[in-house]
């Protein structure tokens, strides 16, 4: 019986060596998860520009597999779409939680929830708090979230409906503070005139006087997005207040995934705020040097400016928010 089972796993053993020297030739490192300049680099000569928004490129250097993360994955939006995935609220002692939904992949592909997804309907509008990889056909998930409709909790919950992603500066009151109460506050900061004596202060308000600028803004940047077969790790998005934000992943196909969401906020931002994209090349280098550097730097950089979301302990996801 011993030595039965020893054959199988030297085949296995040799197999899986001689698969590292293949890929080690082809020039990547199985399992490296890296978002530096080692293996990315920044399109400064080719940015994507519409009105008021600047999108600059950060593509990978080399198209390689990642066996770490998944290679195909649809967006949540994708997904709520087609019935791939169940969302609910989760009920603890009697009622549901404001701060968790209940979420199962019932598909046979990944699927990725992005920070700052919007859900409208349940008990309570929600927001994704954070960026989470749902694997095929797992059990049942928890996600975190918080409200963004103050003051509306139904005795029956309706159905969630994906309503698009929050803009930049949301996101970062919710990274940077975790706080119910200041997630709150900003909501009511940018609310309309009309909306001002609301008691629920739904978020969805905010920005339906802009709904048709918007669509301009998103069909553009899904233009430019769909006429090029550049393999991009993702985006740093300029107006002219600066660096609005900057979002990488670990795979052209997670960055596809979240592409819509992450247009979303900051096209929202950029309509509240105007102006002509004009932040210095010197600027945008120390940026992307603090960003890209190194690994060790990269950490740093990222706990005093955004949020790292992991995949099996691995970053997938970098989020930083205006610098």
């Amino acid at each position: 019986m011993v030595a039965r089972n020893i054959i199988p796993t030297c085949l296995q053993t040799i197999k899986r060596m001689l698969w590292i020297a293949m890929v080690c030739m082809a020039g990547w490192i199985p399992g490296r998860a890296q978002l530096t300049y080692q293996d990315l680099t920044v399109v400064f000569d080719s940015v994507w520009t519409y009105q008021n928004l600047q999108l600059i490129p950060v593509r990978f250097k080399h198209i390689t597999p990642q066996p770490d993360f998944p290679a195909s994955t649809i967006s949540l939006e994708r997904a709520m779409q087609t019935g791939k995935i169940q969302v609910k609220e989760f009920f603890f002692n009697g009622d549901a939680s404001v701060g968790v939904l209940a979420v199962r992949n019932k598909s046979n592909q990944p699927i990725l929830l992005h920070s700052g997804d919007l859900l409208t309907g349940g008990k309570q509008d929600r927001m994704i708090a954070e960026s989470k990889l749902l694997m095929p056909k797992d059990e049942e998930e928890y996600v975190n979230v918080y409200c963004v409709e103050r003051g509306r909790w139904d005795k029956k919950a309706k159905s969630f409906v994906y309503a698009g992603s929050a803009d930049a500066s949301l996101r970062k009151v919710m990274d940077s503070s975790g706080n119910q109460a200041a997630i709150w506050k900003d909501i009511e900061r940018h609310l309309p005139p009309q909306a001002a004596g609301s008691t629920t202060w739904p978020y969805r308000d905010v920005y339906r006087s802009v709904d048709k600028t918007d669509t301009a803004y998103l069909h553009f940047f899904q233009r430019k997005m769909a006429a090029t077969d550049s393999s991009f790790a993702g985006f740093i998005a300029v107006t002219d207040t600066g660096i609005i934000g900057c979002e990488l992943f670990q795979s052209p196909s997670l960055l596809l995934a979240s592409y819509d969401a992450l247009l979303q906020g900051w096209i929202h931002t950029v309509l509240m705020k105007g102006g002509k994209p004009a932040v210095p090349p010197g600027k945008l280098h120390r940026f992307t040097n603090d960003l890209l550097a190194s690994e060790e730097q990269q950490k740093l950089f990222v706990q005093l400016h955004g949020k790292a979301w992991y995949f099996n302990k691995k970053v997938f996801h970098i989020v930083i928010h205006n610098w």
